[in-house]
């Protein structure tokens, strides 16, 4: 009896605390301009409200139809550096055969940050994707609400 109450007193004076961290970020409203030129570069404009903070955010130009979670390698890119709650606006520079040249984003209280792309294969409609990180917690996939598609008309001049 006296070991069991010596057992008690020693649990009662141990603590566990669990914390769940949830990512503490939401990104609304992500939408694109609707087309983007197939006789030279265009800037794919985006944007989309952020709730929280973000500490990467991960850009996936995919062909329409594909998950994100199918993306090949060359699809995705991921940028690392505080983005802060508020409208965030950006670009992604593409070719007319796929190739992203640049992504650039601003956000309130946040610098502007500019990166080098990569190459995807050329595919006629597309649709951009995000998914943001938090204490290095991913977020779930978020799609523009919109597709790009396309324009091979003389006078593309994709205006948002």
């Amino acid at each position: 009896m006296r070991g069991l109450v010596l057992v008690s007193l020693f649990l009662s004076a141990c603590t566990l605390t669990l914390e769940v961290v949830y990512p503490g970020h939401r990104i609304t409203g992500l939408r694109t301009q609707g087309t983007y030129c197939t006789a030279y570069d265009t800037q794919v404009d985006f944007a989309f409200d952020l709730e929280g903070r973000l500490d990467g955010l991960e850009f996936f130009w995919l062909p329409e139809g594909v998950a994100p979670d199918r993306a090949r390698p060359q699809e995705r890119y991921a940028l690392f550096g505080p983005i802060h709650a508020g409208r965030v606006k950006g670009w992604l520079e593409v070719t007319p055969e796929g190739e992203v040249l640049a992504v650039s984003l601003t956000s309130s209280g946040s610098l502007s940050l500019r990166l080098q792309g990569i190459i995807v294969e050329p595919l006629p409609d597309r649709r951009l994707w995000l998914k943001g990180y938090t204490g290095g917690l991913a977020g779930s996939f978020v799609r523009a609400a919109n597709r790009v598609r396309p324009d091979s008309s003389p006078s593309c001049d994709p205006a948002w």
